[in-house]
């Protein structure tokens, strides 16, 4: 089934696809060495939840990191680090590095020799470009993770101040620093401190969110689409580990957190008696089709959504979810999927 979705619901500003974003925005800037110009170790910065919304409103795809010059002498030289970020604990960092992952650690910049420039203050002066992007998730703390395993200085300490803050960013971020190894297991936290992060990030990511409820023979339902939203395309949803041969609706919003005054997520046991399952979206539009395939959790069902090729509404956020009519779901009523929350993508994505 392929239709044209109305334009009305997508109208936002126009996004642009790369855009850059410096973490803290609170704080007094300092001189700081850490982690850079401070010998061989291991450092960590947490960003909180509210810190990276303040800057993305939804989900993005993280592409690169640079670091900002201080204010005094400075002296270029290479370093021999590696860089991950993950997803990590929302009230701020512990004394374990390991312990400060929620999630994967992904390693963004394997490791590699970089060369650490020279420049006036407040410009880049170190640069990662992700070799792996990574996707936030438009909800959850982060934590970069840096591993300095050697310097062209002898490994040891030199003269190089970064734009900082130092106490002055609590609830914004923390940092976690272990001296003399670059795979150190504990090390020191200090609320509020940090070097200056400038992120790009590239407008356009697709994340899961919220539960499904499983259906016949136990199996949740699994929404997917071939690619991200972006204008001009046909965006193929799809729904399966679906019952077959069954109606399917698939729901489409703009908003996670209301639909007219009720809050999401809403469980639709007192609604429709499907107990245990939410919908996580207002439904803003609904489409249908039918599921085919054989047996419990074998059923796929397909909408094709054709974008409107205008751009005002890249960088939107919309969300979507996928039910399905199920006698033998644990409810008798249907099933449902988890959430897929989408920041539409520039022009070529």
């Amino acid at each position: 089934m392929r239709i044209h979705l109305p334009v009305f619901v997508l109208t936002s500003i126009l996004a642009a696809q790369n855009t850059t974003f410096v973490l803290p925005t609170i704080g007094s800037v300092v001189n700081g060495s850490l982690p850079f110009a401070s010998g061989i170790g291991r450092y960590q910065q947490w960003y909180s939840p509210a810190a990276l919304q303040s800057v993305m409103p939804g989900p993005e795809r993280l592409l690169q990191v640079d670091f900002l010059a201080g204010q005094g002498v400075q002296t270029a030289t290479t370093l021999d680090l590696e860089v991950a970020i993950g997803y990590s604990n929302p009230l701020g960092l512990t004394g374990t590095f390991d312990f400060n992952f929620v999630g994967p650690r992904v390693v963004v910049l394997s490791r590699r020799n970089v060369n650490l420039v020279t420049g006036a203050a407040g410009t880049a002066v170190l640069t990662f470009p992700f070799s792996t992007q990574f996707t936030w998730d438009g909800q959850s703390a982060i934590v970069l993770d840096i591993r300095l395993y050697g310097n062209g200085r002898g490994n040891l300490p030199f003269s190089y101040p970064f734009a900082s803050v130092n106490a002055t960013a609590p609830g914004q971020v923390d940092r976690c620093w272990a001296a003399g190894s670059a795979t150190a297991a504990n090390g020191t936290v200090q609320s509020g401190w940090g070097v200056l992060t400038q992120f790009t990030m590239r407008t356009g990511a697709q994340v899961t969110f919220g539960a499904g409820c499983p259906g016949a023979g136990g199996f949740t339902p699994v929404a997917s689409t071939n690619t991200l939203a972006r204008p001009g395309i046909t965006w193929t949803q799809q729904v399966n580990q679906a019952a077959s041969q069954r109606l399917a609706m698939w729901v489409l919003g703009d908003s996670n957190v209301m639909w007219g005054a009720l809050p999401l997520p809403l469980d639709l046991g007192g609604y429709i008696g499907a107990s245990g399952c939410s919908l996580l979206t207002d439904p803003v539009v609904t489409m249908f089709t039918t599921t085919i395939g054989g047996g419990a959790g074998g059923g796929i069902g397909t909408i094709s959504v054709n974008l409107p090729s205008i751009t005002s509404y890249v960088g939107m956020s919309v969300f979507s979810q996928w039910f399905v009519s199920d006698p033998l779901a644990n409810n008798g009523i249907l099933a449902a999927s988890a959430g897929l929350w989408t920041t539409v993508a520039g022009v070529g994505g």
